[in-house]
């Protein structure tokens, strides 16, 4: 009982202060606005923006550890917040009057938001947040269409795998292992255990949900061998 009305009055607090912050967008008051956002995040998690968008994803979901558990709600309203920021900032970008470099700043801090909370949303998805609180279902899928012309990072990306697994989108999934199998030697992770892992899970699905899922047996089979010869030949 106590954590439910804990997250009730976070969410209490996260919907007033958006409201505000619309308004403040209405009125240009960006900086106003951003200023409301990370007031917000510091009360409620003790944290800023600031922290949240310089360090790696990974570093900040462990700063929502207690007790050995990563909070998943908590983290999910976070991502919330960073969006919110994301779309301060691009509508910073279409000020009339702004030189091209603080055009271009303006949308590259979006771009950092979108991405740092797209991977926040999946994450807490992945591992039991209520999908919804916030309808951070249909937000994951908003800020996806936003970005789509971006390359995400690769951890970001096995996010995105493991959520459309969950969603029963194997196709999807797939594509999403199919680039982190292609992101270069040069990337301190190799993804091939965790993409045969995958395959074998579908493996062991009937034939009917895995047509369903738009990835026929078949493919599942060929995608396997493919990736036993693409092991042999180094």
């Amino acid at each position: 009982m106590f954590r439910k009305d804990y997250l009730l009055r976070m969410m209490e607090e996260m919907t007033e202060a958006i409201g505000k912050v619309f308004t403040l967008k209405q009125q240009r008051k960006h900086a106003e606005a951003l200023s409301e956002l990370d007031e917000l995040l510091r009360r409620n998690f003790g944290l800023n923006s600031s922290l949240l968008n310089s360090l790696p994803s990974e570093d900040v979901i462990e700063l929502f550890r207690f007790r050995g558990m990563i909070e998943v709600d908590n983290l999910q309203q976070a991502a919330r917040l960073l969006e919110e920021e994301a779309y301060i900032y691009g509508e910073k970008a279409r000020v009339e009057g702004i030189d091209d470099e603080e055009r271009q700043h303006s949308l590259d801090e979006k771009l950092i938001r979108l991405m740092k909370s797209l991977h926040f949303y999946l994450y807490a998805l992945n591992n039991g947040a209520n999908p919804k609180l916030l309808d951070a279902s249909d937000r994951t899928e908003s800020i996806l269409e936003l970005t789509k012309e971006y390359e995400r990072p690769a951890r970001t990306e096995k996010q995105l795998a493991l959520y459309r697994e969950q969603q029963g989108r194997y196709d999807q999934a797939e594509n999403s292992w199919y680039r982190l199998l292609h992101v270069g030697e040069e990337h301190p992770v190799n993804y091939r255990h965790e993409v045969q892992a995958f395959y074998e899970r579908l493996s062991e699905l009937e034939d009917t949900k895995l047509a369903a899922g738009g990835l026929p047996r078949e493919e599942v089979e060929e995608g396997l061998a493919q990736l036993h010869r693409e092991v042999a030949n180094g």
